[in-house]
C-alpha cells in the first residue's frame, strides 16, 4: 500500500523539530505517536476521516503551529491520557 513503510518515527520527529518552517504530518491516533509529539513540543489535532472500508475514524494531525485549524468545527485536540491517575 505504501512505498515507504519502514520509517524511524522517532528520527522523523527529531528532524521535524529542527525544521525552520512549519510542517504538517499525519498519523494514526495512537498513544505512542501522541507521546512522541508531546515530547518534541508539537501541537496535535484530530480530524475525522473515512478509511478504505468506509469506517469513520480520526486521523492525528501534527505540526508546530496548528492554530489555523481552529476555524474548522470538526477538528479537536486529542484527549490526554496519563499513566498517573493522581495527576492534576
Amino acid at each position: 500500500m505504501y512505498k515507504h513503510y519502514d520509517v524511524d518515527h522517532e528520527r522523523l520527529f527529531e528532524v521535524c523539530e529542527t525544521l525552520k518552517g512549519d510542517f504538517l504530518i499525519t498519523y494514526d491516533n495512537s498513544e505512542e505517536v501522541k507521546t512522541m509529539a508531546r515530547r518534541h513540543g508539537f501541537q496535535m489535532c484530530l480530524i475525522p476521516m473515512s478509511n478504505t472500508h468506509h469506517a469513520t475514524m480520526e486521523e492525528l494531525v501534527i505540526g508546530r503551529d496548528l492554530s489555523w485549524m481552529d476555524r474548522f468545527p470538526a477538528v479537536h485536540e486529542p484527549d490526554a491520557e496519563y499513566g498517573n491517575s493522581s495527576a492534576p
